[in-house]
């Protein structure tokens, strides 16, 4: 059998939005594509969504145990048979010529090896949310921007404005799966940035290719897992090994960049350990951070 030019996969857990993801990815215009459900959840509420879809397009796996997060998005990579790799997350959308304008930045320059557009953030009613600064436009029209710079808008400003999983394509081979799953980049595993820790690592190899089109909306609702205070920990440490790794292979790589790059995270940790009551673990972890970060700066300062 041909494979697809296409795979979206769905690393399904929640069925509360399930189908109406899956429901967005059947009605795409793109016919050359096939969708991978891998199946995450202990109920049967998502098997059975998938079921009365009745689209032969569709192809769902329950994994045999609960993989989480990075095991489940690390699966449906795998179970992908398409040239072509779009996540969607199972409380996203995509718009309905979404996989069909992403493609299309391939087809623009073989160079490119990461595709992302303008998406909407909505609440859990669908409504969009308003003043979503990372949903903010890369740029007013279509076009080419080399790798290293677009990893550097991001790093430098600490912000994804590339998009969440749900946001982008890219070539399956050119992702060099690590051992310790899809997010993992140089020994260190990334959950809260860990589609940035994969559009790094893409970008470092290629050009992006911006769809100044809204072709995704980003649903933000209550009981996701960036709200918990582990996440938020993470969140600040992982933006600054994200940023040394990054420099590593090219990315910010004028020593102001860099020290833009890091000063973020420690504003950040600095921030949370002023406001929030922490645990004594998470707040040696950030005293920690905080120190190792000032102390780097005080050396690149001094042209070290």
């Amino acid at each position: 059998m041909k494979a697809p030019r296409v795979s979206i996969v769905i690393p399904a857990y929640n069925e509360r939005f399930y189908p109406q993801a899956l429901a967005s990815a059947c009605a795409q215009t793109f016919a050359d594509l096939e969708i991978v459900v891998c199946d995450d959840s202990a109920g049967t509420a998502i098997e059975a969504a998938t079921r009365a879809a009745g689209d032969a397009r569709v192809r769902y796996q329950r994994n045999p145990r609960n993989l989480g997060f990075s095991g489940n998005f690390t699966e449906c990579f795998r179970q992908a048979r398409g040239e072509l790799v779009k996540f969607l997350n199972d409380d996203d959308l995509l718009e309905p010529r979404c996989v069909e304008g992403l493609v299309g930045g391939f087809d623009f320059d073989p160079r490119v090896t990461l595709v992302t557009s303008r998406r909407r953030p909505i609440d859990a009613r669908g409504e969009t949310v308003q003043g979503h600064f990372a949903s903010a436009p890369i740029a007013h029209v279509s076009c080419l921007v080399p790798g290293h710079e677009m990893g550097d808008i991001v790093l430098i400003n600490s912000v994804n404005f590339i998009g969440e999983p749900s946001t982008a394509m890219f070539r399956k081979r050119d992702v060099e799966l690590q051992p310790g799953g899809l997010f993992s980049w140089a020994g260190r595993d990334y959950h809260c940035l860990a589609d940035l820790s994969l559009w790094l690592r893409l970008l470092a190899r290629g050009h992006a290719f911006y769809m100044a089109v809204t072709l995704s909306a980003y649903r933000i609702h209550e009981g996701q897992q960036q709200a918990l205070e582990a996440m938020d920990v993470a969140c600040i440490v992982e933006r600054y090994h994200l940023a040394r790794e990054a420099r590593r292979h090219g990315f910010l790589a004028q020593a102001d960049q860099y020290r833009a790059a890091i000063t973020m995270p420690l504003r950040m940790a600095r921030s949370v350990l002023q406001a929030k009551s922490l645990a004594p673990a998470a707040r040696a972890e950030l005293e920690a951070l905080a120190t190792q970060i000032a102390a780097e700066l005080h050396v690149t300062a001094q042209g070290g």
